[in-house]
């Protein structure tokens, strides 16, 4: 417990010495000092479940797109570390920012594990791990030549129990997009099919893609290929 509050106040200070904008960042300066405070009181139990707070907010802040993949990698490993707690919500985004990076070896470990560490009970990140898990999975599947693999893991990725992401941002759609190059209009049908029952703010894209999809023609999925 103690190494745990302890080495996230360490990877707190990373995000509160970049030059911060957003008044939301407020919020996670006074969550170190409520945990500094506790720690100053010796009331570990205090200080723990305020860390695990401070560790969701983190992750839901973690900049993305200002950084090369590699430089993203290295900053998500180090904030992960190695303990469980801090390191299952950020699995899903080690493994896609791993298989953009180019780094297929720790993409393939990390999805893997984002899929090991699901199956461990239902927590806010557990359904983005299964999702993007087996996105990355199939991507790999595919860059490999193995269609068959691709497919099922588009499908199991299509059958995650969903998150506030998934449902706010919709499903990734890049193992979609490369499937429909070969062919596998089935496939894709079937999973956009099965992403309607967690993506609740779709507004119609969902009908949208499958429409253009039956008449033959591939939709611009746009940000969806890379979130």
């Amino acid at each position: 417990m103690r190494l745990f509050v302890l080495g996230w106040l360490v990877a707190a200070a990373t995000v509160r010495a970049a030059p911060q904008q957003q008044p939301e960042k407020q919020e996670l300066y006074r969550m170190l000092d409520d945990i500094r405070a506790s720690i100053r009181l010796d009331d570990w139990n205090e200080a723990w479940r305020l860390a695990v707070r401070l560790n969701g907010s983190i992750i839901a802040r973690l900049p993305t797109g200002g950084a090369s993949p590699e430089l993203e990698l290295q900053h998500l490993e180090f904030v992960a570390g190695t303990n469980t707690i801090s390191r299952g919500p950020l699995l899903a985004r080690l493994a896609r920012t791993a298989l953009a990076a180019g780094d297929l070896k720790k993409a393939e470990r990390y999805a893997n594990e984002a899929l090991a560490e699901s199956q461990h009970g239902v927590f806010w990140w557990t359904g983005d791990a299964v999702h993007q898990g087996n996105i990355v999975l199939g991507r790999l599947a595919l860059g490999g030549g193995d269609l068959a693999e691709a497919r099922r893991y588009l499908l199991a990725a299509g059958k995650t129990p969903g998150s506030t992401s998934l449902a706010a941002q919709g499903p990734n759609m890049a193992l979609a997009r490369d499937l429909l190059e070969r062919g596998e209009s089935a496939a894709v049908l079937q999973y956009l099919e099965e992403c309607g029952s967690f993506w609740s703010g779709n507004r119609g894209k969902l009908a949208e893609w499958m429409a253009l999809i039956r008449a033959g023609l591939k939709p611009d999925f746009g940000a969806n290929v890379t979130y």
